[in-house]
């Protein structure tokens, strides 16, 4: 490692020292507990290996049983039916920045090193939490919001979650500009749709667009913000989304341009991920995806019907129209799930939003009935639904929609946790060309699911905004 005047090298040194032992399990446990899915999911490693973990997963009984009459044929023999899924590694990162100069700055004063650090670190960290936590509620594509109108300058995204004008179908019609209040950079991404209801390709823009002077307000249907230059967006296909590297700017193969770890949405679904992630909903033909399909885990769910969870949706199709929340409706919900894991295996966990959760408060008080509490591991507080939990996360959960998980189903296949970059044996590295040196946190893991089957969603429930 370079060095510049003096003791820097100890001083780096001293640097390196700090992040390994002071806030690498700080940031651990940070990322953890701040993410409701992450503390309850266990980690899987056993199972990772290369860049990817494998699931045999049961979908099938042995058919060799049966009754035979006296002297007659018996059943002939069977096999249990097993798949294996395949759980590819996403690789996460957090990069931190220290000039040559605020490190020569520190060496005479004790302990300064620490300030410096701790503002970055600690920063970082924070920005890190919230795209992982973002992450485990997306599909992977990165969505970060929907156009709805505008072009150069002045743009409007959706933002409830029903059937708007244009950009009222599907994932990513909720968001408004939330994701891009703090984090301002994104890219264009349009979904062409070819001839007969097929979608050709998706375009993803490598130009940064930058938001900026945000007008959000909780009694309208979007958000409108001044961007640098969208261009003319195409009407009903266009998604703004995180940005990145990229070497190739359209694609139509399956995922393409999905690099974000799994979260909810594309896990809990009875869809491939293509189809409710970036798609256009063309007339009679419902939603449409990626030319090819893009599954979770390899298994398209048109050739295995049992790699679907339980989806309720509103009589009309999910995202076109919105019902009130009602007891009965969650528990067919938690029955349909019960049935499919098994009494007494799932579901186990329940989450939503805090609108829904007041939603359905104001459905008990009406009825005059106790809701009782509980205290998770983490400090974590839930309400008591048939001696499960009904958590929120008011941060990240999907608008409308309430999800009946099963967590020992859940794994979060790991094959590195939070670490810092230093196969060369130093954490801080010389930025080439630079009077400046970095520290890389990384993360290779993937949330998966061992059974699609043992978890549902309730969707399509009508709420008051929060904002």
């Amino acid at each position: 490692m370079a060095t510049f005047s003096g003791s820097s090298g100890a001083m780096l040194d001293s640097y390196s020292e700090v992040l390994k032992v002071f806030y690498l399990p700080a940031i651990q446990e940070q990322l953890n507990n701040e993410n409701p899915l992450s503390k309850f999911i266990d980690t899987n490693e056993e199972d990772v290996s290369g860049k990817e973990a494998t699931i045999e997963c049961h979908y099938g009984r042995n058919s060799g049983t049966g009754v035979a009459p006296d002297g007659g044929a018996m059943p002939t023999a069977g096999n249990q039916k097993f798949k294996t899924a395949v759980v590819p590694m996403r690789y996460m990162y957090g990069r931190v920045n220290f000039t040559g100069p605020t490190i020569a700055a520190t060496r005479d004063e004790k302990g300064s090193y620490a300030r410096v650090i701790d503002t970055e670190i600690s920063g970082v960290v924070d920005d890190l939490k919230k795209e992982v936590n973002r992450m485990t509620w997306g599909a992977g594509y990165g969505v970060l919001a929907r156009w709805e109108t505008g072009t150069s300058t002045t743009v409007t995204v959706a933002k409830k979650y029903r059937n708007n004008s244009i950009s009222g179908y599907g994932f990513g019609s909720t968001f408004g500009w939330k994701y891009l209040e703090e984090n301002d950079q994104c890219v264009l991404s349009d979904n062409t749709i070819a001839s007969g209801g097929t979608s050709a390709l998706i375009s993803v823009g490598t130009s940064p667009i930058t938001v900026s002077a945000i007008a959000a307000t909780s009694s309208t249907d979007t958000d409108s913000a001044t961007v640098t230059d969208v261009g003319t967006p195409v009407a009903g296909d266009t998604y703004l989304r995180l940005g990145g590297a990229r070497t190739t700017t359209t694609g139509s193969a399956a995922g393409y341009g999905r690099l974000e770890m799994m979260g909810l949405r594309g896990i809990v679904t009875n869809e491939n991920i293509d189809t409710i992630s970036i798609h256009e909903r063309v007339s009679g033909a419902g939603y449409q995806g990626l030319a090819t399909a893009d599954p979770l885990q390899t298994l398209n769910v048109d050739t295995y019907s049992w790699w679907k969870s339980t989806v309720d949706t509103h009589p009309a199709g999910r995202y076109l129209g919105q019902r009130a929340l009602t007891l009965n409706a969650m528990q067919k919900m938690f029955d349909k799930v019960e049935v499919k894991a098994g009494k007494g295996y799932g579901p186990d966990f329940i989450i939503t939003t805090n609108s829904i959760r007041r939603e359905y408060l104001d459905i008990m008080q009406a009825d005059r009935r106790n809701v009782n509490t509980m205290t998770l591991d983490g400090g974590f507080d839930a309400l008591d639904y048939n001696c499960i939990p009904l958590m929120t996360d008011g941060i990240d959960a999907i608008d409308g929609e309430m999800y009946f998980l099963t967590l020992r189903d859940l794994q979060m296949y790991r094959m590195s946790d939070y670490d810092w970059m230093s196969r060369d044996g130093a954490i801080l590295d010389r930025v080439s060309g630079f009077d400046a040196y970095e520290a890389i946190l990384f993360r290779y893991a993937e949330l998966g699911t061992t059974r699609r089957n043992s978890h549902g969603v309730l969707c399509d429930i009508s709420y008051e905004q929060d904002r």
